[in-house]
């Protein structure tokens, strides 16, 4: 099953602009401007996002889920990239210092100045965390406050020289062989950051650490690299359109027991559903999925053979879709997206709470009966509805 949680702040931090707040910008960016000197021959750009972990707990008690049963993955949507190297990384490092998210632009004259920037997290006097300020965070932990004293700051473990697969750092590698079936080399973000969630909610070493979300950018050794320029633009929270950036929670919810029921054959089998035309955006709703023989035989002890329910592969899965764009929002998870079974017939548990309002969607189900892979995505749209 999937929970979709939204940013409660986003804001890019301009080198170029040192001083201006991007709070309410419809964009976020990452990357280097090689064309503009500030303190060497580029300048660059890093942004700020955070979730609300009240969010998470309220989803793990209403599921009854502790963190350690569910993985969150953190993706962000590209709306334009240039100049992009043939091979890059971005990072994700944990904050360490709290921030405040403004309502400011970049392309204004004047700067806005009422949150964070480049030079400072929060407006007035306060500044980013320099190397030479490391510090415990929270006192007597394993972790550090690092940075500049400019363009953010963020937490690293001692001893791992905040390497990629620490609970402070998670990283996405791109390069040339990421190329789709349209020779576009796909550049949106979809990091794993499970232990992050897992440090903010369970704490570590027995204290507790500050959520100050995540502060993504070129790693270290890209940021550092004269020859490496180009940018990537994502959607923020501001945008109004469908590509907000997002935290995805999964968590097994599934259960199979088939009770009196038969398998379907499945070499000729056929699905169908009880899908209603529309949700609210605050269900949690049980679909129910029903698998019967594609040519069903009539006998002298069945006569309506064509009601006579059957169940599908415990392997199978669902995956949903909007409706308008097919841009998938769930993907299929051999883990988190199972189809369950009752004796009643399969079904599946959709949380409508996190989709898009005022929208349409699709789903899809994947059969999977040992070599054989069958998708079942013939009209099953639904709507979600204030």
């Amino acid at each position: 099953m999937f929970k979709i949680i939204y940013p409660s702040n986003d804001s890019t931090l301009y080198e170029a602009k040192p001083t201006y707040n991007t709070g309410i910008d419809e964009i976020l960016e990452v990357g280097k401007h090689l064309t503009v000197a500030v303190t060497s021959s580029y300048s660059l750009s890093r942004s700020l996002i955070k979730f609300d972990m009240a969010d998470v707990s309220a989803a793990l008690t209403k599921y009854d889920k502790t963190v350690n049963d569910c993985k969150f993955m953190l993706q962000l949507y590209t709306t334009h990239a240039k100049n992009l190297p043939s091979s890059f990384t971005i990072d994700a490092n944990v904050v360490g210092q709290d921030w405040t998210n403004g309502t400011g632009f970049l392309n204004v004259d004047t700067a806005i100045i009422d949150g964070c920037s480049w030079n400072q997290p929060k407006s007035g006097s306060y500044s980013w965390i320099s190397s030479s300020q490391d510090t415990n965070m929270p006192v007597g932990s394993t972790l550090y406050i690092s940075g500049s004293g400019k363009g953010g700051s963020w937490l690293y473990e001692s001893g791992s020289a905040n390497q990629s697969g620490s609970v402070t750092l998670y990283s996405q590698s791109f390069d040339d062989s990421n190329l789709n079936d349209t020779l576009v080399r796909p550049t949106d973000i979809d990091i794993d950051v499970t232990n992050a969630v897992k440090l903010w909610i369970s704490g570590s070493g027995g204290y507790t650490v500050p959520n100050y979300g995540f502060i993504l950018k070129y790693s270290d050794d890209n940021e550092s690299d004269a020859a490496i320029g180009g940018y990537i633009r994502f959607f923020s929270r501001d945008t109004h359109t469908i590509y907000v950036p997002r935290l995805l929670m999964y968590f097994d919810k599934s259960s199979f027991s088939t009770g009196s029921l038969d398998p379907i054959d499945s070499n000729s089998f056929a699905v169908y559903t009880k899908l209603k035309k529309s949700y609210k955006d605050e269900e949690v709703t049980k679909i129910r999925l029903y698998g019967r023989d594609k040519y069903p035989q009539k006998s002298p002890t069945n006569t309506f053979p064509m009601q006579t329910i059957k169940y599908i592969p415990s392997s199978s899965l669902y995956s949903v879709l909007d409706a308008a764009t097919d841009e998938v929002i769930v993907p299929y998870d051999s883990t988190y997206t199972k189809v369950s079974c009752d004796s009643t017939s399969n079904f599946i548990y959709l949380d409508m709470t996190g989709l898009m309002p005022e929208r349409y969607y699709k789903l899809e189900f994947k059969i999977v009966d040992g070599f054989l892979e069958e998708y079942i995505n013939d009209k099953l749209f639904f709507k979600v509805t204030r």
